[in-house]
């Protein structure tokens, strides 16, 4: 498991301000002594006397620093800890991953010389471990986040699997040169129930794919509009867009509430790109269209048409019996 903060089990502990997100990376799953619930809990941040809840730089290619990452044992037994650093990246959900150990890095992790890669604390001991970070001479320009591990492998005897438990602070990289905010919805579509009450609008299921295909970090917000033909009776709302990586692509999924079905819809989503800085990035549209049931206002259609039909046929008929009773009294008054 990876944690962004401290971590102790169970993983009701605490969690620092710089707390991001939680992957689970484990390479099993077995259930605890809750004797062990003491034993093993840490707590990591960057070093120095600086307080930061992450680590973040600016550098050129062919730059480099030096930092330290401070990690506490709140434990009540020794604890053997590895430290290294890996690259970030986007899950499909648009959360924040970092690659698991069995995964070589290619950008943060790979910059990353750890000065001491496997340290041992003693019962509420803590240090700092201090690491370099080289930016290669041929970088490319852009953002670059990964993330600082301490990683306790969890090899109880009485068990044959081993689960490693990880825990980070996020490390961000702006490499100088030309930079590119870039994000932008590339595709929807949508899709909403059968209509069956005739006087309450319904929700539509709106699906997108967001893309980022600059080479920095962005965010915002999406406006999702649908509307009947013509435009007629339109409905939107607006969400917000977490984070994206550069060159990452999530899947997006909402619930637009509140919009009438009148058989053919359009819907277009609208993406309000920043930066990072939250200064704007421009926007782009998709639009799409899909098809929608009104049911209920079908089947009183249907009924009306019907009870039309009906009287119709009804009043005809009357009108043939009024002229068969005429024309017999006319025969009668001839005769």
């Amino acid at each position: 498991m990876t944690l962004f903060g401290r971590y102790s089990r169970p993983v009701t502990a605490r969690i620092t301000a710089g707390a991001l997100c939680a992957v689970l990376i484990c390479t099993g799953l077995i259930a605890l002594p809750a004797a062990q619930a003491d034993e093993i809990s840490w707590g990591i941040n960057p070093g120095g006397d600086e307080e930061r809840s992450s680590f973040s730089y600016e550098l050129d290619p062919g730059q480099s620093l030096e930092d330290s990452f401070a990690i506490t044992n709140y434990g009540t037994k020794p604890l053997n800890l590895s430290i290294y650093g890996a690259d970030g990246l986007t899950s499909a959900n648009g959360a924040l991953e970092l690659l698991p150990a069995t995964e070589s890095s290619n950008s943060i992790g790979a910059w990353i010389h750890v000065e001491e890669p496997s340290v041992i604390l003693a019962a509420g001991e803590e240090t700092e471990v201090g690491f370099t970070l080289n930016i290669p001479e041929d970088a490319e320009p852009g953002d670059y986040v990964g993330g600082m591990i301490s990683s306790f492998i969890d090899s109880a005897s009485d068990s044959t699997v081993a689960i490693d438990q990880r825990l980070a602070t996020q490390l961000a990289v702006r490499v100088g040169g030309e930079g590119t905010t870039a994000l932008a919805v590339t595709e929807a579509s949508a899709a909403a129930p059968i209509a069956w009450n005739p006087f309450a609008p319904v929700d539509a299921t709106v699906h997108a794919t967001l893309a980022n295909d600059g080479n920095l970090r962005a965010r915002g917000s999406y406006t999702v509009k649908i509307s009947g033909p013509f435009g007629v009776a339109p409905a939107s709302h607006t969400f917000s867009a977490e984070e994206l990586l550069p060159g990452s692509t999530v899947q997006l999924e909402q619930q637009v509430p509140g919009f009438w079905p009148l058989l053919w819809q359009q819907v277009d989503v609208t993406m309000d790109a920043e930066g990072i800085d939250s200064l704007p990035a421009g926007s782009s549209t998709v639009t799409t269209t899909f098809w929608t049931l009104p049911a209920g206002w079908i089947l009183i259609l249907l009924v009306v048409m019907g009870a039309a039909t009906v009287l119709g046929v009804r009043r005809a008929r009357s009108g043939e019996y009024e002229e068969e009773d005429e024309g017999q009294l006319e025969s009668s008054s001839t005769g």
